[in-house]
């Protein structure tokens, strides 16, 4: 990274498109997200696929909790998983968007998950038990892409 020179090239196992990739923030693993129904984890050093999370449809996004022990991914389901990252288990299903979830991350303090749909809605979870804790419904006719927090703030 200090260079810019290339550390590292994944090839060959996502079969379509890859929509979205992130590094934990310990630098250890990276997550991709691809229309091929999957998110794939991999060792950073190498590039050694770890495991491979399944989805009913395309994976539009994934994100990892700041202290890196949960990941989270945004569907073409109207879902979005949490997932922990060293057994690769499926903690919760958030359902209640009515059209495919673009994004989604977890708060500074892993409690709550935001997403954002292509249903004009965002919605904030609790990441412990997967409720909703509040719902944002947009007065215009464009979707909602993409979705972040501010860490003083919540």
């Amino acid at each position: 990274a200090e260079t810019g020179e290339c550390q590292l090239i994944i090839e060959g196992e996502h079969r379509h498109a890859v929509f979205c990739s992130c590094f934990s923030h310990d630098g250890k693993y990276i997550l991709n997200s691809s229309f091929d129904k999957t998110a794939r984890l991999r060792n950073a050093t190498d590039g050694a696929l770890i495991r491979t999370l399944r989805h009913e449809d395309w994976v539009n996004s994934c994100a990892f909790s700041f202290d890196d022990k949960l990941m989270v991914t945004a569907c073409k389901d109207k879902t979005v998983r949490i997932w922990d990252t060293q057994s690769g288990q499926l903690k919760h299903t958030l359902a209640g968007h009515q059209d495919s979830v673009r994004s989604s991350c977890f708060s500074a303090d892993g409690n709550r998950v935001i997403s954002a749909s292509t249903d004009h809605t965002a919605r904030i979870w609790d990441a412990k038990t997967g409720e909703v804790l509040s719902a944002f419904k947009f007065n215009h006719h464009d979707s909602a892409y993409s979705c972040d927090f501010t860490p003083h703030l919540l």
